[in-house]
């Protein structure tokens, strides 16, 4: 345990925490435990366990956080020790790499994905699997509707899609 502990006016005790000395933990739980785990970290909860929406968001987005949140929400309501600082595993990421493109006006999409999501939005990219019973009416345009609204939101962003097949998606400013 580390050395130098203190405590707030609240009776908090806060302890040190050094980012340089990571060790490793294991725990065996029973695969329930680890499903349940696994979908709190990818905010994939069954529509029949009714959850608050808004804590789920907050929790982190790894495995590992989740455990390092409810550990240390544990160690805080029952014997009101806390860290002076948050675990890494808690603090929130940077911005996705996703984020990073559009900041930097990187390109989002080849041309081959550009070329899929405008297929996509036409409902003859779908007749075959209609045909075969793969998918539903609704399904289909469902799958349409998606595609339009992920292309209305990259257009919104200033990101073009060329109707052209040989043409490669752009940023509107790298036009001129």
């Amino acid at each position: 345990m580390t050395e130098t502990i203190a405590t707030s006016n609240a009776g908090t005790i806060k302890l040190d925490i050094s980012t340089d000395s990571k060790t490793t933990i294991l725990l065996n739980v029973e695969g329930e435990v680890k499903e349940l785990i696994a979908q709190l970290a990818q905010r994939s909860i069954p529509d029949a366990i009714n959850i608050d929406e808004d804590k789920l968001s907050a929790l982190p987005s790894s495995m590992t956080g989740v455990m390092v949140h409810y550990l240390c929400k544990g160690v805080k309501d029952d014997f009101n020790i806390e860290f002076k600082e948050q675990p890494v595993s808690l603090k929130p990421r940077n911005t996705s790499n996703y984020d990073k493109k559009v900041a930097g006006k990187k390109r989002l999409l080849t041309k081959e994905q550009k070329n899929e999501l405008l297929a996509k939005m036409q409902m003859s990219y779908y007749e075959a699997d209609i045909a075969k019973g793969t998918i539903s009416m609704d399904d289909a345009i469902s799958s349409i509707k998606s595609a339009f609204e992920k292309k209305q939101e990259l257009e919104e962003m200033g990101y073009i899609l060329p109707a052209k097949k040989t043409e490669s998606p752009y940023w509107l400013e790298d036009q001129n």
